[in-house]
């Protein structure tokens, strides 16, 4: 009885790792998916968002691998959740920016509108935060560290993204607007207090 049984739990087991698994990479792929036919892409291109696509897919194989060489940690049950609450954060921005597609990151256009509706009524960076959600999922699926450098890696060039579009909004005919807009809002999460600040191109 004992071989059955210890059958039976490594399937579930192996069933449970299969699952975490195309659950993250059906995330990335929709963001994929983004990326080519959703974003607009510069005529020459972003060295930045060249920069951030690799990354990414270094990250996946890092995810990849270590779901297939390591166990399940003990709240894999939360990593799913990160998947979806990022899927679905995502295709929230993505529907709500259909009309006014985003350039890539690190591009250098001037922006022309601002939008505050969806998401972007709480957080100014929500395709950002959609990010941030799926990578921390992939650190938590597993005990391996090394998807944490990822997280930390990821999180430091999305940031650093994100203060060089709010800069842009500084110095464009939308300044004035935007500083209100960002004393109400949060960077990559909602803010839980009110108050001013001094600067718009401030990332909280």
């Amino acid at each position: 009885m004992a071989k059955p049984y210890r059958c039976s739990i490594m399937n579930e087991i192996y069933l449970q790792s299969l699952f975490v698994a195309m659950l993250g990479v059906a995330c990335f792929a929709c963001f994929t998916w983004g990326t080519i036919r959703h974003f607009v892409w510069e005529e020459n291109g972003s060295a930045g968002a060249w920069m951030i696509s690799l990354l990414s897919w270094i990250g996946l194989g890092i995810f990849i691998w270590q779901i297939v060489s390591l166990p399940l940690s003990r709240v894999w049950v939360v990593a799913c959740l990160l998947f979806t609450l990022s899927a679905g954060l995502w295709a929230w921005t993505v529907s709500r920016t259909r009309a006014t597609p985003p350039t890539l990151a690190f591009t250098n256009d001037d922006p022309h509108f601002l939008l505050s509706a969806g998401p972007y009524r709480w957080i100014r960076h929500p395709f950002y935060s959609a990010y941030l959600l799926f990578w921390t999922g992939t650190a938590l699926a597993t005990p391996g560290l090394l998807a944490w450098a990822v997280v930390l890696t990821m999180g430091l060039i999305y940031r650093t993204a994100a203060r060089q579009e709010e800069r842009k909004f500084a110095r464009s005919a939308l300044a004035s607007s935007y500083r209100d807009y960002a004393e109400k809002t949060g960077g990559f999460f909602p803010r839980l207090w009110s108050g001013s600040q001094g600067s718009s191109s401030v990332l909280r």
